[in-house]
C-alpha cells in the first residue's frame, strides 16, 4: 500500500486496527453533528454564492431583482 504524506501540526500515534476504526467513526460522528448544527447557515451561504456567480455570469447587478429585464 502506498503511503500518503499528510501535513499535520502533530504526529498521530500508532493505533490498533480496532482503535483506528473507532477513531474514524468518532470523527465521522463529530463532523455529522457539526454539519447538522450549521446546515441552515451553510445552505444560505452557498445559495448566496451561487446567486452571485449567476449574477456575474449574466451581468446583473447584485441589487437587481429576478423580475428585472436582462437588457
Amino acid at each position: 500500500m502506498k503511503r500518503h504524506t499528510v501535513i499535520l501540526p502533530f504526529l498521530l500515534p500508532r493505533l490498533t486496527d480496532k482503535a483506528a476504526a473507532q477513531f474514524i467513526e468518532l470523527l465521522h460522528e463529530l463532523i455529522g453533528g457539526i454539519e447538522h448544527h450549521y446546515a441552515a447557515q451553510v445552505h444560505r451561504y452557498r445559495k448566496r454564492q451561487q446567486e452571485t456567480r449567476q449574477n456575474r455570469l449574466w451581468g446583473r447587478s447584485p441589487l437587481s431583482t429576478p423580475t428585472d429585464p436582462p437588457f
